[in-house]
């Protein structure tokens, strides 16, 4: 039998190069939200905050924080992403009740109408802020009944439209960009009178524009100019505004239009730019470390057009975009929290200021499923293993000091150490992920486990039906949705090719053969001599009542000449072990 991996950290020396300046990311932020989009689908404000979700994006939630969308049953393009866990014979009911409540919820019902007309007024005419005010106040107030750790929000509001809410620019860029002056006006300058317990601070204009079913035009000059307006009149609002965009499909297109191209125009044009943001999906390659390759490539693109201080924000990522219950099950199986822990680590290591792992809720990709405990099928599971990596990620921040660590990423293991302020305490996050293409086909069904029961669309009622007073107020803000009457509709022209794609990812070379044997820790200069551990495991079959994962037997631990020496056999491929060490 070979050996384990064996790996060493210094905690005498802090590294000043990773992370923030040294100090842990605050990476581990979701798309989705806690309050419930639709029926069929839970409220989650609890499990949020056991996670230590802090940062949220806006994004694909059904009209919330929505412009002008316009949603058909039968939209070229569709990626049926919100229907593969409701049941076949459901499914035309469910795409035009996610049709419904994506048009009735949307900010400005009579966007595209002005737009068409040149008529600013028609645009704003029954202007629709009250459901949206109503989310953002949920996520905002953050009950404190469910948050003994007192997290306070802070939400990323993308500006655009919703999966499959219309695939044609916008109009009228001017009109468009005096709605948004509206929005920056009530979230982020005068957010209390608008009753937000904080500001919105950041705005990202548009998603994916290098797809043709978000931005249906191969010009990107047309992307700029419309970016050009909408940043300015943002910080002509308000000019603490933090303005970016544009959620790039593509992270790694090194010369790309919509990264090089986008930094080149603001930079030509003394376009406001903040940041620049972009997705990173693992399907082409199946591995977590190409997170590294596109931050080193984006800071790369920054630093050539004068951007280096700028922020470089993931704001989509996972390990496939493609939408089945094979991919949902393995998001959220052990194998999925063992991709999510090593993700977070390897984020520490290159140009992420913020991520957005895509998503948080109990949506399609979400961390929250419907499925029986595994250790007592009797109840059902309180969380996922996935939503127990955020846990553990979250219980970093309680050491936030990066600690010199050797950084062997030539394994399947990958380790994060950091300590307290004092020196007392050190955590030390442990994934053991096995590279594998086959993880992010959303053809295979997981080998390690049944697929999973997820939650989905209810399709019981219609929107017509939904009047009644919780319904109202908890998806509609207490307006009926059925008195509104959007005029949204952009004629589709026919689709335009994608613009290319320059430069390939690849999977990094591997040796699994120590990795399967465990892991043998040295932790040098120790500096103590009373040592106390807890071991926390997440491992496929495990206890799912809790959002802390069981403790596990504590490993073979020896001091010897200042240095303190770990020794588990038992983190297997696809687990996931935080460590907690006190000193005295």
């Amino acid at each position: 039998m070979s050996n384990p991996v064996k790996m060493t950290i210094d905690k005498s020396k802090r590294d000043q190069s990773a992370g923030n300046g040294g100090l842990l990311k605050e990476v581990n932020g979701v798309n989705g939200i806690p309050v419930s989009v639709a029926p069929g689908f839970p409220d989650l404000e609890d499990q949020f905050n056991q996670m230590g979700i802090t940062h949220i994006r806006m994004h694909d939630c059904l009209g919330i924080g929505d412009i002008d969308n316009y949603i058909q049953p039968g939209n070229r393009g569709n990626q049926d992403q919100y229907i593969p866990n409701v049941p076949e014979a459901e499914r035309d009911k469910a795409k035009k009740l996610i049709a419904d409540i994506g048009n009735h919820r949307v900010i400005y019902p009579n966007a595209a109408a002005g737009m068409r007309s040149n008529n600013v007024d028609l645009a704003f005419k029954e202007a629709n802020y009250t459901m949206t005010d109503m989310y953002i106040k949920r996520i905002l107030a953050n009950n404190p009944a469910l948050n003994p750790g007192n997290i306070q929000r802070q939400v990323m509001f993308r500006i655009g439209r919703t999966l499959d809410g219309g695939s044609e620019m916008p109009q009228d860029a001017d009109i468009y960009a005096t709605l948004i002056s509206t929005l920056v006006d009530r979230y982020s300058l005068n957010y209390v009178k608008t009753g937000l317990a904080r500001k919105v601070k950041y705005w990202e204009i548009w998603n994916e524009p290098d797809l043709n079913i978000f931005w249906n035009n191969n010009d990107p000059q047309n992307f700029y100019k419309f970016y050009s307006k909408v940043a300015k009149m943002i910080k002509a609002v308000d000019p603490d505004a933090k303005v970016g965009g544009a959620g790039v499909a593509a992270g790694y297109n090194p010369g790309g239009a919509y990264i090089d191209g986008l930094l080149k125009y603001c930079k030509e044009t003394d376009t406001p730019l903040d940041f620049i943001s972009w997705h990173y999906y693992a399907h082409e390659t199946g591995d977590p470390q190409n997170i590294i390759d596109i931050g080193n490539a984006v800071q790369k693109s920054m630093i050539e057009y004068g951007y280096g201080d700028k922020e470089s924000i993931c704001t989509e990522w996972n390990s496939s975009p493609f939408a089945s219950v094979n991919t949902f099950t393995k998001i959220q199986m052990a194998k999925g929290a063992a991709f999510i822990a090593s993700t977070l680590s390897y984020m520490q290591y290159c140009k992420v200021d913020k991520a957005y792992f895509y998503r948080g809720d109990a949506l399609s990709f979400g961390l929250f499923n419907d499925n029986p405990n595994p250790v007592n099928k009797n109840f059902k599971s309180f969380c996922t293993y996935a939503a127990q990596a955020f846990n553990l990620y979250a219980r970093m921040f309680e050491t936030p000091y990066i600690l010199q660590q050797e950084k062997n990423f030539g394994t399947g293991i990958t380790i994060l150490a950091c300590e307290n302020a004092a020196g007392n305490k050190i955590n030390i996050l442990v994934s053991n992920f096995h590279v594998d293409n086959n993880f992010s086909n959303p053809n295979l069904k997981p080998a390690e486990t049944d697929v999973y029961k997820q939650h989905y669309l209810d399709t019981n009622r219609t929107l017509d039906q939904l009047t009644d007073e919780w319904s109202l107020n908890e998806w509609f803000g207490g307006v009926n949705p059925n008195n509104i009457k959007p005029d949204n509709v952009i004629k589709n022209t026919n689709l335009v090719p994608n613009p290319p794609v320059y430069g390939k990812l690849a999977a990094h070379s591997r040796n699994y053969s120590e990795s399967d044997n465990g892991l043998s820790l040295t932790i040098k200069n120790i500096g103590y001599n009373n040592i106390s551990i807890t071991a926390f495991r997440i491992e496929e079959g495990g206890d799912l009542s809790s959002m802390s994962p069981p403790t596990r037997t504590l490993p073979a631990v020896r001091i010897a000449s200042n240095d303190l020496t770990l020794t588990d056999d038992s983190i297997i491929t696809s687990t996931v072990t935080l460590y907690t060490i006190s000193l005295s």
